[in-house]
């Protein structure tokens, strides 16, 4: 099997896809990183938690497309 920049795109659309059905209530929780978790202050750095939970809530939103009426 060839490396191709196709293979590439599609592996980067599989990660993408499984980062975009990460339910929050369903399964970060169990795990600890519900959407209450990691709280920072103004002055703290955000963590490596903090930071992954922002891209899983941004890949979320941006993958969930227009609403049609």
């Amino acid at each position: 099997m060839a490396f191709t920049l196709y293979s590439l795109l599609q592996a980067a659309l599989l990660c993408v896809n499984a980062i975009a059905v990460l339910h929050e209530e369903r399964f970060l929780k169990n795990i600890g990183w519900g959407t209450d978790q990691g709280i920072g202050g103004f002055e703290e750095e955000p963590g490596i938690k903090s930071q992954l939970m922002n891209l899983i809530r941004s890949v979320r939103t941006v993958m969930r497309g227009k609403k049609k009426n």
